[in-house]
């Protein structure tokens, strides 16, 4: 053995094998080697919790779970919800060779993989070599969380130099550390250097997505299309090259290549998500209710549901809401709201729940419940930072419907200054959303006052029913002005009493409640009342 059989007791072990014998097998080999404090699972929504509470010091994981998420999901969850503490070793097994993640030490990468079946001694080798790697580069990791580049390549330096079993490991983590410090150039050569003594896939696909950074396109393209051919880089080259098309504004190419990389993996969110992003830019509203529609069914009851699919078909549905016509509102609005009780309580937590009430109150404004919108809205303002554009939009939205001009424009300056975590696929697609975002809000304002223009000149003419139903399309966005809200009002004295636009009525009275009137809107409101038909006062 490399480490003493002491050196194991005193450390955590979460096991992760479905095959309960194979699993009580593992473990007895483990309690070998001297592991006493072994916890076993026999799946990764069993693992999560877990992990998330306990300070494990080795994970080790059967790629294939069951019917749930595999090996490779488990941890890609742990590195992205950031509960996988720096100096966690995570150890991949099979009965079948695997393909290991390329380039994503910093985004997360098994430390290990061990083929089945393995003996003892086989898995302690392989046990002691992970914990020696992550020992070494601990430091430079914890640089890493903390973003302090310059440092974790302070750290890294005598490691690389060292040119133990260590270096190779090292000289990874360096090239990407440049990376993420936007030193491109940089890392570039670094990834030459090591192509020349040998072609390593994680350099290959370096050297092409620095390229890709360095806006060197066509250079990015030819060596991204040749690594696709590859069956070890295949999904990342292609995910790299659906981001060079979507940076170049070839989204149709950028869709061919998605749509690729979901034969590969069909439950991959980030692909989903980038698919719903191109939907969104090239306008495909309906075709984009559908799609996630269809992917709320299919992975409803699975490991795989996500609550931004209800999020993102829930926003969609809302807007339809808005601009529909007024005999069609009320369908769809249930839509929208059944959209977001469809949401399984499990995917609640302190991630999405900010953003859950934000949508619920966006609802409730709609249903004619200001009182408990605004409520909502106060409660969020205190403690709530959005980070991603669609959750900018959706609280800008509801203080600009709230008639809080001043919180609407600060949540706009965020979306105009949105600068994404990483030049990656998703950052990709979070910019380019953040701009057609920014873009249609300013439209829509644009439109708002044409509707209120627009209404007030058909009322003048003679012409009420126009005027209504441009005015109501715009106090559908826009309830808590007072403004618009008497222009309504005085519209609806000059129509016939209809039970009809009765509802319309009330929600105008109420959203008067709750809106900034000035002296002369008080004037106002005051000589309209006594001209209202009696139906919608009672």
């Amino acid at each position: 053995m490399i480490f003493q059989a002491s050196f194991y007791k005193s450390k955590k072990l979460l096991l992760i094998e479905d095959c309960e014998p194979v699993r009580a097998s593992i473990k007895g080999m483990l309690q070998q080697i001297g592991f006493d404090n072994i916890t076993t699972v026999a799946d990764a929504a069993q693992a999560m919790p877990m992990a998330s509470k306990d300070s494990f010091d080795f994970i080790l994981a059967d790629f294939d779970l069951g019917s749930g998420k595999d090996a490779l999901q488990f941890f890609a969850d742990l590195s992205q919800q950031a509960v996988l503490r720096v100096g966690c070793c995570f150890i991949l097994m099979s009965a079948e060779p695997r393909r290991m993640p390329v380039l994503g030490l910093l985004q997360g990468a098994p430390d290990a993989f061990i083929l089945k079946p393995f003996s003892y001694v086989e898995l302690e080798k392989r046990l002691a070599k992970a914990w020696n790697n992550r020992v070494k580069l601990r430091k430079a990791y914890q640089a890493v969380q903390q973003q302090d580049y310059k440092t974790a390549q302070l750290e890294l330096d005598p490691v690389i130099n060292a040119v133990n079993s260590s270096s190779l490991p090292a000289l990874r983590l360096m090239a990407e550390v440049l990376m993420a410090d936007h030193s491109y150039s940089a890392a570039l050569k670094l990834y030459e250097q090591v192509t020349q003594q040998r072609d390593f896939s994680w350099a290959l696909l370096g050297q092409a997505v620095a390229l890709l950074q360095l806006q060197e396109y066509q250079a990015a393209e030819s060596r991204l299309m040749s690594l696709i051919e590859q069956d070890d880089t295949r999904p990342e080259a292609l995910e790299w090259l659906c981001c060079l098309y979507l940076r170049q504004g070839k989204t149709e190419l950028a869709a061919k290549q998605l749509a690729e990389l979901m034969k590969l993996n069909n439950v991959s969110v980030q692909a989903h998500k980038a698919n719903g992003c191109i939907m969104l830019l090239q306008g495909q509203q309906e075709e984009s209710s559908k799609y996630w529609q269809k992917q709320i069914q299919q992975y409803r009851f699975s490991a795989f549901d996500q609550a931004d699919y209800y999020f993102i078909l829930t926003r969609l549905q809302l807007e339809q809401a808005q601009r529909a016509a007024t005999q069609e509102f009320s369908t769809r609005l249930k839509k929208a709201v059944d959209t977001l009780a469809l949401m399984p309580q499990k995917l609640v937590n302190e991630t999405t729940e900010a953003e859950l009430t934000v949508l619920r109150a966006r609802l409730s404004l709609l249903q004619g419940n200001i009182a408990q919108a605004r409520q909502q809205f106060m409660q969020l303002v205190a403690d709530y930072t959005p980070v991603d554009p669609e959750a900018i939009v959706d609280s800008a939205r509801l203080a600009f419907a709230l008639g809080e001009m001043k919180q609407a424009d600060a949540f706009l300056a965020m979306l105009k200054d949105f600068i994404p975590a990483k030049a990656d696929l998703t950052g990709e697609c979070q910019r380019l959303t953040a701009q057609y975002l920014l873009q249609q809000e300013q439209q829509l304002r644009g439109q708002i006052r044409q509707w209120n223009q627009a209404g007030m000149e058909q009322a003048q003419t003679g012409k009420p029913e126009q005027a209504l139903t441009l005015l109501r399309q715009a106090f559908v966005f826009m309830p808590c002005n007072a403004a618009l809200v008497l222009n309504l009002l005085q519209t609806l004295t000059q129509l016939p009493a209809d039970k009809t636009l009765k509802p319309l009525a009330k929600s105008a009275m109420a959203a008067l409640e709750f809106s900034t009137k000035s002296a002369a809107n008080q004037q106002r409101l005051a000589q309209l009342l006594p001209q209202l038909p009696q139906l919608y006062l009672d």
